[in-house]
């Protein structure tokens, strides 16, 4: 295959988009599209060289495992252990235990799968992690144990059945990553058999290059239209776009169109083929594996720049830190010499050295004696919740199965007379209220779903199996028509988040993404912000009523203020550093009540709507618990009062917990 110097500038358009979409310049939506680019490219060039060595008859296994060894592994093996070191003086125990789970994974291209159980790619704290970002190197890998064998086989018993197959496949492929996507995000975005079909198309562009070529009269517009896709798939995706599916179609056509039109006009070529995207094309994998760990970071370390400059500077520093690992790293590597006993020492023994530093971190849970007990004490704050949050909440998976009547119940040996009903930060509150009330002898009942807002004839845009919020929330109402003894709830969630598509600042007045937010459930989405509020508060006002069925009391809980900053992690790093924990810290109320003015005209106008007497609707609002003037609190007499950036620790609970007991106590009568 004839180097085609193009193919350098479309690995350089796919790391600038990645790097620059972590590195949070928000009008590059579809950034993260620069990986499916590469996925492209890389069945395009890997499946040809099969593809070629097949045709003469010198395919071989060993060779070519052993070329993407040499191509993938010592790169990835510096980097990691690099990042590890770095770890050790600014990760916080589970995160440096976690940190050698992906490692492993990553050095045995598992990480896909390691990360699919973990964490939500789009969730924020996916940003945290140093190597989130390895699991498209695991769909690679699994992808390349696959395709060898499978077209081996095909190869040997029918030739001519290479291209159905690889047809098939890819359409097969294809149709499963549209069709599960919006409701199994996570298991579409990790999982190889959504995925290869990307890949597939690469292949299936090999195949054809090699049976016929596309008609000189179209490659100039062929090009020009896959540049243009390419850069639209970057800029254009919704930020709540199953991915991949349909969005993802312009980053991948667009690839496969530039690559069929090896014959476009030189000037037209030059698009791609200039000496800066050529430079960018060379280092771009060595690019694509220090990004996320130089991000990440800084980030946690709370060090990233919070101006143009600061971040231009960082950018700057992965060019170097990316330029040396590429000259340094990979080119000493690559070719097909014969690795020498050094080189051969180094890879295995840095291998090693990771796998037995990554097993004794598991063992040592993140080796905490790094740390002083001061620290220790503070990041504890993280699990400041009571001892039933975990055992109680119910996850989005189990809500098809869920029995109702087996929910957790507290206080007296009695039918609970109160339900505790919302989302994670319901749960949170469930166990200290219930044994508040039940020193006035009322029984309590806890039905709460993980980052589910409690409210029918909604579902949440941006969330993997959101089905089962609305499923889970029409139980609940069918649950209460068999519990008359059930006279009060405690409606309680983080309404914002599901209510806006964009987010409150965190404590410093950074506005990170959001792409979550609800809608009508099976109705079209309204097209506007204002619409959406409305129906928000319809939906709301029906659910008031659906829950005062019988003359049921509800206590109805706004949002509690946000830090959205991991508050444990922030402060036990600011000790480990040397700064004090500080008896009082707040952050400015104007930038908590940026979406809570909005939020509580909404639940005014469904309270409104909902037509119920004013004894049947308490409302309790935190933020005049927790802010006073201008400043809201995150820290009390020395306490943490947040487990994380949002939800409240039990010294947060115990000043909010006063407030909705009373309202219960009087919505009873009691």
């Amino acid at each position: 295959m004839n180097y085609r110097t193009e193919i350098d500038g479309l690995r350089a358009i796919a790391i600038l988009g990645v790097v620059l979409f972590h590195a949070g310049f928000t009008q590059l939506s579809g950034g993260f599209a620069g990986v499916d680019v590469f996925f492209v490219i890389s069945g395009f060039l890997i499946g040809g060289i099969i593809l070629d060595e097949l045709a003469a008859g010198r395919f071989s296994f060993r060779k070519f495992y052993a070329r993407r060894i040499r191509r993938i592994l010592p790169a990835l093996v510096v980097m990691i252990l690099i990042v590890m070191c770095l770890g050790w003086f600014s990760l916080m125990p589970q995160s440096y235990r976690y940190l050698g789970g992906g490692a492993i994974t990553a050095l045995i291209s598992l990480s896909n799968l390691w990360f699919y159980a973990r964490i939500d790619y789009f969730n924020p704290a996916a940003k945290q992690d140093p190597l989130i970002h390895t699991w498209s190197l695991g769909i690679e890998e699994q992808f390349y144990l696959v395709i060898p064998l499978l077209l081996v086989i095909v190869w040997r018993l029918r030739p001519t059945a290479v291209l159905p197959v690889l047809v098939c496949l890819t359409i097969v492929s294809f149709m499963t990553a549209f069709l599960t996507a919006s409701e199994l995000r996570m298991e579409a975005f990790y999982l190889l058999h959504t995925r290869a079909w990307e890949l597939l198309a690469g292949v299936l562009t090999a195949f054809w290059q090699r049976q016929k070529s596309l008609d000189l009269r179209l490659q100039n517009p062929a090009f020009a239209a896959g540049v243009f896709l390419i850069v639209f798939g970057l800029w254009a995706v919704p930020p709540t776009a199953p991915w991949p599916g349909v969005w993802t179609l312009p980053a991948i056509v667009g690839t496969v169109l530039v690559l069929i039109a090896p014959k476009a006009s030189p000037m037209l070529k030059y698009l791609l083929a200039n000496p800066v995207f050529r430079f960018f094309g060379l280092i771009s994998y060595s690019m694509y594996l220090w990004h996320q760990p130089i991000i990440s970071l800084l980030k946690t370390t709370q060090m990233w720049p919070t101006d143009g400059l600061g971040v231009l500077t960082v950018l700057l520093f992965l060019v170097v830190v990316s330029t040396v690992s590429w000259k340094f790293v990979e080119q000493p590597f690559r070719g097909s010499t014969p690795l020498h006993w050094p080189k051969r020492f180094l890879l295995v023994g840095s291998f090693v050295a990771i796998w037995a530093f990554a097993i004794a971190g598991h063992i040592s849970e993140g080796f905490p004696t790094r740390m002083p007990g001061k620290v220790l004490q503070v990041l504890a704050a993280e699990e400041d919740y009571s001892s039933t949050y975990r055992k109680c909440i119910v996850v989005r998976k189990q809500v098809p199965n869920f029995d109702y009547e087996q929910s957790c119940v507290f206080g007296p040996d009695e039918e609970p007379s109160l339900l505790i009903l919302g989302d994670s930060h319901a749960a949170t509150l469930a166990q200290p209220l219930a044994e508040e009330l039940a020193k006035r002898d009322i029984a309590s009942r806890q039905l709460t779903l993980s980052s589910c807002l409690p409210i029918g004839g909604l579902i949440n845009v941006g969330q993997s199996r959101a089905e089962q919020c609305p499923a889970f929330n029409s139980g609940v109402l069918g649950f209460l028509e068999t519990a008359p003894e059930i006279t009060e709830v405690v409606l309680y969630a983080n309404w914002t988040n599901y209510l806006f598509d964009e987010s409150e600042p965190d404590m410093f007045g950074a506005i990170g993404e959001s792409g979550f937010y609800s809608v009508p459930h099976n109705a079209a989405e309204p097209a506007s912000q204002l619409l959406r509020e409305q129906a928000f508060s319809h939906a709301l006002s029906q659910q008031l009523v659906a829950l005062a069925e019988g003359g049921r009391h509800i206590t109805l809980v706004l949002s509690s203020p946000r830090p959205n900053v991991d508050l444990p992690r922030y402060f036990a790093t600011r000790l480990w550093w040397g700064d004090a924990l500080p008896e009082r810290y707040s952050f400015p109320r104007e930038f908590h009540e940026t979406l809570y003015r909005r939020l509580q005209i909404v639940f005014e106008a469904a309270i409104m709507q909902s037509d119920l007497p004013e004894s049947q609707i308490s409302l309790v609002s935190p933020t005049e618990l927790f802010c006073s003037g201008q400043q809201c609190d995150v820290i009390q007499n020395g306490k943490i009062l947040y487990t994380d950036g949002d939800h409240l620790s039990l010294s947060g609970i115990a000043i909010l917990q006063p407030a909705i007991a009373n309202a219960v106590l009087n919505g009873s009568g009691q």
